[in-house]
């Protein structure tokens, strides 16, 4: 039977929004070293009601990751490892939907941190708010957390800090509500099915121009 959550309106949703900050993009490598949630509630963000804390990744931390977001080894020194605290992140975000922008990335860090912690994942749903964002304008130059912002008029916030850039998130996801209702997606099942459809569109137009440059190396072989 399909969720009550899948019925529910955008306009009144219950989430959590996420981000985190870790030691690389490599999803399979990376570690956390700061994790930030906040709550919304009935479609209203609850500023007040956040999960904040740095996390220690158990390696160091590349220097270049250390400029992005401003975390060193020494901040990080006396914080939880990931499997001393999983379980009260967990319990924040509860069986709520999870948004975020490109929150895939967080989910599969999360995913595999929770692997190495010998832990189940919840794997929650989920909803991301930078293929909503192309969703609601297809037009814009790019759906990087700063051109969506500034689409929006959302003024950015302590930016490269999980609980800075979930704040954003959430603020981000509220405001293009009103346009996704514009393209007829009024509930979570209607967003889940638009993202789905762009993601798998997305994916085959990386899979063609895969096979298009190989087709052209392999011509070239020939000349």
């Amino acid at each position: 039977m399909p969720s009550r959550k899948s019925a529910t309106p955008l306009v009144a949703i219950n989430a959590v929004a996420i981000d985190t900050e870790t030691t690389s993009l490599d999803t399979n490598k990376a570690r956390f070293v700061q994790m930030g949630a906040v709550r919304l509630k009935n479609g209203r963000l609850l500023e007040t009601d956040v999960f904040d804390t740095l996390v220690n990744p158990e390696e160091a931390i590349p220097e270049v990751s250390t400029r992005v977001h401003g975390i060193t080894n020494a901040d990080v020194r006396v914080a939880r490892a990931f499997k001393e605290m999983h379980g009260e992140f967990e319990r924040f975000v509860g069986q709520e939907i999870v948004i975020g922008h490109s929150v895939g990335f967080d989910l599969a860090i999360w995913r595999n941190e929770a692997k190495r912690a010998g832990v189940e994942w919840p794997a929650p749903r989920a909803l991301d708010t930078r293929l909503l964002a192309e969703i609601a304008n297809p037009r814009l130059p790019g759906f990087s957390l700063e051109i969506v912002t500034a689409w929006l008029g959302i003024e950015e916030k302590n930016r490269h800090s999980a609980l800075g850039d979930a704040l954003l998130a959430a603020r981000v996801f509220l405001a293009l509500v009103p346009h996704l209702r514009e393209r007829n997606i009024r509930t979570v099942a209607e967003a889940e099915a638009a993202c789905a459809k762009l993601s798998n569109a997305l994916e085959e137009q990386v899979r063609a121009r895969s096979e298009e440059h190989t087709s052209e190396l392999q011509s070239r072989q020939y000349l």
